[in-house]
């Protein structure tokens, strides 16, 4: 009894301590980090929304929890052991200068460190890099993105790729080697032709640091001390909308943290991304709430494991638990509300949650270490952005972009949401699929579908799938061609129509460098027709440049379309020359005109017979080309006039030239 008495004793005083030491962490910096044994790994379906789940070893499963879900936890009456924070690792190797940390990527950044390195990069690659400030924490503190591509500034037809660090903030090492992605990116762009290929084909977005109150709880000046949560103490990767468990699957409402991730993503289609953490090596694909696997699990699986396979070609040892460096997320242990479900169902992207440090604050001399390991990895996982079926969608009378619906027959699930849709600005659509023979669906609205079977798919290679879809209220003219091309002295306009309904005409519209788009003509259509027409236009033009035309169908209700445009550059060989006013005779009015072989100062003035000047009627600089000016001589008596003409090129030439005119009353 007495020995019975002293143990109990004992389990007594260890539980007393275990909450004192919690109850410490809690109040210094809310949150606690602890461990308990489960019998059954079911056991944990009950609890996920209490605490957040961090590891699971054989029946030890590892743990945090803010108060709230720690005094909750406590009454299912496991036994606790508390476990010293993963982010109290004492002196931690911190840099206060962008160009000294970037020299062995082997120390911390300050967070003024880290802002400084990230608007740098902008600064030095102003062509490549954007920063983008997505919003701020709940203390106050930047969420920053570096946005990557050939034409930064533009939205093309191409993918859209996102890499994302240190959502639980005491999980640093994929902070610092996201930072050297970028610049890795940057600095090699000219010199790597791999790398190249990946920003002239692809939009890249690199958020380095997800949770920096989290990873900065201590102060600006140092991680050590980082903690997983936020400072509302709420677990970034719990607070997700979640596929099984709605919007709210941790009890708390979303965080700033957690709105700006999902605004960007409803803003930005990332085809694929991926959320960097610490605790473990392995590579985690979806599902993590649902036990049954995705229909585009293959997939998974084959980017995952090349992912690991390409970190073993270095260390055979690294990332080698689990099956050999990959898990399915819920065989794992279940979680709900993370971002990587989110992404994949709800924004119908595909992203994997990479865990690549046994470590979560891992020294900051072993980062190089790390970036050795994933570096290769790295460059893999985002080239599959730019395989699998791709293409653009648009209207087949029009040319229009359209956004349409991506579907692969007998293999998609709604249950999955993993279809996809096409961009409605471009058009582009990004459907990845492991290889194989598919029948690919494009549908939308007021279009007929269309269904493409046979479509083969490789490994590491894009089937380029463009798709024109048949509106079903077709515009009233179907309009087959429009050509614009230049001649000696203008450009000749052609089209077909193969179908016309109640066709009015078409106003024919032209826009230079130097003017908007202004209508210079019009040509009568057929009415209603089912043959082939053509039709054609005639712009004489006086000046070089570039000119844009574009047509513009009328019905005869008042309705109407514009088609698209045609550019053509117009050169003419002009010569100094003072052409014969027309008409002359002429009462009261005439046209006087000349050309220019080059930009000249023109003057022309107006003389009687007797040399005496009569008038100026002009003198200012025109362009090269030809020009006419409407002369108007009412005020002056009926006679014969001299109209000479000067001019002073902008290449130092000079030419002269005079003519009569007759004015009769």
């Amino acid at each position: 009894m007495k020995k019975l008495f002293v143990l109990f004793s004992l389990l007594f005083t260890q539980f007393l301590f275990a909450q004192y030491t919690a109850q410490s962490y809690l109040q210094t910096k809310g949150e606690v980090y602890f461990k308990f044994a489960i019998n059954d790994l079911n056991e944990l379906k009950n609890i996920t929304s209490v605490i957040s789940i961090d590891d699971v070893k054989g029946k030890d499963v590892y743990a945090y929890a803010n108060q709230k879900g720690y005094d909750t936890f406590l009454k299912y009456g496991y036994n606790i052991e508390v476990l010293k924070h993963p982010g109290d690792v004492g002196k931690v190797d911190m840099s206060s200068n962008f160009i000294e940390a970037a020299k062995g990527w082997n120390t911390y950044p300050t967070y003024d460190a880290y802002l400084q390195m990230m608007y740098a990069f902008q600064e030095n690659y102003g062509s490549l890099c954007q920063i983008v400030d997505a919003g701020t924490t709940v203390s106050g503190r930047k969420i920053l993105f570096a946005k990557l591509s050939k034409n930064v500034t533009q939205k093309e037809a191409e993918p859209k790729f996102m890499y994302s660090s240190s959502i639980h903030g005491d999980e640093t090492t994929g902070y610092v080697l996201m930072l050297r992605l970028i610049d890795s990116l940057l600095s090699t762009y000219n010199s790597n032709a791999r790398i190249k290929n990946l920003l002239d084909n692809c939009e890249i977005w690199i958020n380095p640091l997800a949770n920096p109150d989290g990873t900065y709880k201590s102060g600006n000046s140092t991680v050590n001390g980082a903690v997983r949560y936020n400072s509302n103490y709420v677990d970034i990767n719990r607070n997700f909308p979640d596929p099984a468990d709605g919007p709210h699957p941790d009890g708390e409402v979303w965080q700033p943290e957690t709105i700006i991730m999902m605004n960007l993503a409803t803003n930005n289609y990332f085809s694929m991304s991926a959320n960097f953490h610490g605790g473990t090596e392995v590579a985690n694909y979806p599902w993590d709430t649902w036990v049954r696997r995705h229909t585009d699990d293959a997939w998974f699986q084959y980017i995952s494991r090349e992912y690991a396979d390409t970190c073993h070609k270095v260390s055979t040892s690294y990332m080698s638990g689990y099956v050999n460096g990959i898990t399915n997320g819920y065989d794992w242990y279940r979680v709900a509300g993370g971002r990587q479900d989110y992404f994949t169902f709800f924004k119908k992207g595909r992203e994997i949650t990479f865990e690549i440090s046994n470590t979560k604050l891992v020294a900051a001399s072993t980062l190089p270490t790390y970036w050795n390991y994933n570096k290769r990895s790295l460059l893999n996982y985002m080239e599959q952005s730019l395989y699998g079926i791709k293409g653009i969608v648009t209207d087949s009378t029009t040319g229009a972009k359209v956004s349409a619906k991506i579907e692969i027959l007998s293999h998609d699930l709604n249950a999955d949401s993993s279809f996809t849709y096409s961009d409605s600005e471009t058009g582009f659509y990004s459907r990845l699929i492991a290889a194989g023979t598919y029948s690919v669906k494009i549908s939308a609205n007021k279009y007929f579908p269309k269904t493409i079977t046979g479509v083969t798919v490789a490994n590491r290679s894009t089937k380029l799938l463009n798709v024109q879809l048949v509106p079903t209220d077709p515009i009233p003219v179907e309009l087959t061609s429009f050509t614009a091309k230049t001649t000696d002295n203008g450009t000749n306009l052609n089209w077909s129509t193969a179908t016309e309904t109640n066709n009015k005409g078409f106003e024919i519209y032209k826009k230079s460098r130097n003017q908007d788009w202004q209508k210079i003509g019009f040509v009568s259509g057929n009415g209603t027709t089912t043959e082939l027409n053509n039709y054609s236009y005639f712009d004489n033009l006086n000046t070089n440049g570039t000119y844009n035309y574009k047509l513009k169908q009328i019905d005869f209700d008042g309705s109407y379309n514009f088609s698209q445009s045609c550019e053509v550059s117009f050169t003419a060989n002009y010569d100094y020359k003072l052409f014969a006013n027309y008409p002359n005779p002429f009462n009261p009015s005439t046209v006087i005109s000349f050309s220019l072989p080059v930009e000249s100062k023109v003057t022309i003035t107006l003389y009687n017979l007797i040399g005496q000047k009569v008038k100026d009627i002009t003198n200012q600089v025109y362009q090269s080309g030809r020009h006419e000016i409407n002369f108007n001589a009412e005020s002056l008596s009926a006679g014969v006039y001299i109209y000479k003409l000067n001019a002073d090129g902008n290449n130092n030439t000079h030419f002269t030239a005079s003519n009569k005119m007759i004015l009769v009353k």
